[in-house]
């Protein structure tokens, strides 16, 4: 199953990203047909999860500290009730945050939205956002067929970038 692996939520900090600027027409096309390769209605939430799960334990294994930062949704047990939504949580946004790479003003008042929740959150850093960056430039490779480095880093890294305005 090719699904397994997959990368997930979010990574860098520029101050006022326009995810329009780096992510042209082409490259959101590219990345949006991929990714509903990977996440479409008929993938199960299991599959998913396990995707999910993957994204994190390498999350986990290149940057050991993160663990810390998921102590409220029980990442002591990365099966518990608790870890498994906060998984799911972060897939669904991943997933509605690409689709919506063709339509910047919503785009980015979403990444307003998330870069104010992670504002507020200790420890979370652009650092490691930048961690995040790595684990699904290194993760998506594997999940999808034909991936497009280029298209995926124009596109990803603004949406992380996004998401840590405002972090130290």
């Amino acid at each position: 199953m090719r699904l397994l692996g997959i990368a997930l939520f979010i990574a860098c900090g520029l101050a006022a990203v326009n995810a329009g600027e780096l992510c042209s027409f082409a490259d959101s096309a590219t990345v949006i047909k991929q990714w509903q390769d990977v996440s479409s209605p008929g993938v199960a939430a299991k599959v998913k999860l396990s995707c999910g799960h993957a994204i994190f334990a390498k999350l986990f294994e290149m940057a050991p500290a993160a663990k810390g930062l998921f102590t409220r949704v029980n990442v002591a047990d990365v099966n518990s009730p608790e870890f498994n939504g906060h998984v799911m949580r972060v897939m669904g946004g991943l997933d509605v945050l690409i689709n919506y790479l063709g339509d910047t003003p919503t785009l980015e008042k979403m990444l307003d939205h998330l870069a104010k929740q992670h504002a507020v959150r200790d420890g979370v850093t652009t650092a490691g956002f930048g961690v995040m960056a790595n684990v699904l430039m290194a993760s998506m490779p594997q999940v999808v067929e034909g991936f497009n480095p280029d298209a995926w880093r124009n596109c990803l890294i603004p949406i992380l970038n996004g998401m840590s305005v405002g972090l130290p």
